[in-house]
């Protein structure tokens, strides 16, 4: 079993013990090394696992104090259909690398044509993001709102065929692994701090109408996510 597939596993584990009443809503997990050694895998593959069940809002970690359940047995059986899926659509280099191509087009098309009301919008996640960005406990929140920044630039490009084609390779039911690849990415303060300035960078060319600079700082930050990705995946690689 593969790395990625061997901590779905365990969170799928996580969720049918929610789902049967065993660990109900509320609980505490035992800890790490002892789930650990309980499913037979390493204490990052747990904290992989679990990780995943917090961005999407089953689990809560409390710092000095241990992870809650959140969410009640009905939530969890909807998502462990999900995360039971042998496969996934597009695997995720696949969707970084069409957007890489695609996405800094649509950024120059949207420095042409949005209007400043329209660029307010994306202020407004800007702002949002900034204040989540210390608290770490809304790591799912920030990286929702980060997708939502992408996915409301592209629909400002003026061509909706080009704007559909885009949400599409953000879209979190389409793609699941998304949020939780992001989130990983994001969990330490200083990434966080950069994907806000680099998006903040980028909305700031787009005021000015500069298109070309734009695209480009929209290239190097989609890069900036696709080694961040790459080294997650040598991680969980070399995890087990």
């Amino acid at each position: 079993m593969s790395a990625t597939r061997r901590y779905l596993q365990v969170a799928l584990q996580i969720l049918e013990g929610i789902g049967s009443g065993a660990t109900p809503l509320g609980s505490k997990l035992p800890a790490d090394r002892e789930l650990a050694g309980m499913m037979g895998v390493s204490r990052l593959t747990v904290r992989e696992a679990v990780l995943a069940l917090e961005v999407v809002g089953v689990l809560q970690v409390r710092t000095g104090d241990g992870t809650y359940v959140t969410h009640d047995g009905a939530h969890s059986s909807q998502l462990g259909g999900l995360l039971s899926h042998k496969e996934f659509p597009v695997p995720t280099a696949e969707v970084l690398e069409a957007r890489s191509v695609v996405e800094p087009a649509a950024v120059a098309l949207v420095a042409q044509r949005a209007t400043p009301e329209q660029l307010d919008e994306l202020e407004d996640l800007l702002e949002h993001a900034e204040d989540l960005t210390h608290r770490v406990e809304d790591l799912g929140e920030f990286v929702s709102v980060g997708l939502q920044f992408h996915a409301s630039l592209v629909r400002l490009c003026g061509n909706a065929h080009l704007a559909a084609f885009l949400n599409a390779l953000v879209d979190l039911e389409e793609h699941p692994l998304w949020t939780l690849l992001n989130a990983h990415a994001m969990q330490n303060l200083d990434a966080r701090r950069s994907q806000v300035a680099e998006h903040r960078q980028i909305l700031t060319e787009i005021r000015a109408g500069n298109a070309s600079r734009a695209s480009a700082l929209m290239a190097e930050h989609l890069g900036h996510l696709a080694v961040a990705v790459e080294a997650l995946s040598d991680l969980t690689n070399n995890s087990n």
